[in-house]
């Protein structure tokens, strides 16, 4: 058996009509599925959006220079 998947809008009418008509046929097993990235906020949609945007633009720290510089703080902040 063969799994198919179909992206239908529930804001299109005519695709509506198409998903009702499938539910009418008996050998048909319809699953609703939503895209993760659709139950996101709009703050976290950002937040990733900025991320991928400092990756491209080569913004980025590598792991030894973080570690670097959480150790330097820590040290500071025993002296301190």
């Amino acid at each position: 058996m063969a799994d198919y998947t179909l992206k239908i809008s529930e804001k299109n009418a005519k695709a509506l009509a198409l998903l009702n008509y499938l539910k009418t046929l008996d050998f048909i097993e319809l699953t609703k599925s939503v895209d993760w990235w659709d139950e996101l906020s709009e703050r976290n949609k950002a937040s990733i959006e900025r991320g991928l945007d400092d990756l491209n633009n080569n913004r980025i720290h590598s792991d030894e220079d973080v570690r670097k510089s959480v150790r330097e703080r820590i040290l500071k902040a025993k002296k301190g």
